[in-house]
C-alpha cells in the first residue's frame, strides 16, 4: 500500500512510519468491517470482535517492537496498552454477556483509537523517525518477530 494512499486512516492520523500506518489502516479497516457487522445484526458477532481484539493486540505488540529496535522509551506507552487492551476485554466480555451495548463498545474503541495515534503514537513516531539508530530502510532487515505469532 502506498504511504497515504489509504482507505480508512484519515490522512491527519498518519504518522509517517510505514509500519505503524499500515497497521493502523489495517486496524481501522477491522473496525469499520464489524461497525458494518453490527449494523445489520444488532449484536456482536463474536468471531469478527476478538479478531479485531487480537488485531489490536498484534498491532501493540508491533509498536513496542519498533520501540525496542530503536533503543526508545516504551514503558508509558505499554502502560496505556495495556489498560486499553484490559478495557476492550472487560467490555467484550460484558457484551457477550449481554450487560452492555455494542455500540458503545464500538464508540470506545473509535474514540480510544483516534485519540491514542493523536497522543501517543505520533510521538512515538517522531522519535523513532529521529532516532539516530533508527532506519526505515533497515526495519524489515531487524528480523522483527511476525506480532500475529506473538504470545498474548
Amino acid at each position: 500500500m502506498a504511504e497515504g494512499n489509504f482507505e480508512y486512516l484519515p490522512a491527519a492520523l498518519a504518522v509517517g512510519v510505514p509500519e505503524m500506518d499500515t497497521d493502523h489502516e489495517r486496524l481501522f479497516g477491522c473496525l469499520e468491517a464489524l461497525k458494518s457487522a453490527c449494523l445489520g445484526s444488532e449484536g456482536l458477532p463474536l468471531p469478527q470482535a476478538e479478531s479485531l481484539y487480537q488485531t489490536l493486540q498484534a498491532h501493540c505488540a508491533l509498536e513496542e517492537s519498533l520501540a525496542i529496535a530503536a533503543g526508545v522509551d516504551f514503558a508509558d506507552h505499554r502502560e496505556k496498552h495495556r489498560k486499553m487492551l484490559l478495557s476492550i476485554r472487560r467490555m467484550l466480555d460484558e457484551v457477550e454477556a449481554g450487560r452492555a451495548d455494542v455500540f458503545s463498545l464500538l464508540r470506545y474503541i473509535d474514540y480510544w483509537f483516534e485519540r491514542h495515534i493523536v497522543d501517543a503514537d505520533q510521538g512515538l513516531a517522531s522519535s523513532l523517525l529521529q532516532g539516530a539508530d533508527f532506519s526505515l530502510q533497515r526495519a524489515g532487515q531487524w528480523g522483527f518477530p511476525d506480532p500475529l505469532q506473538m504470545p498474548t
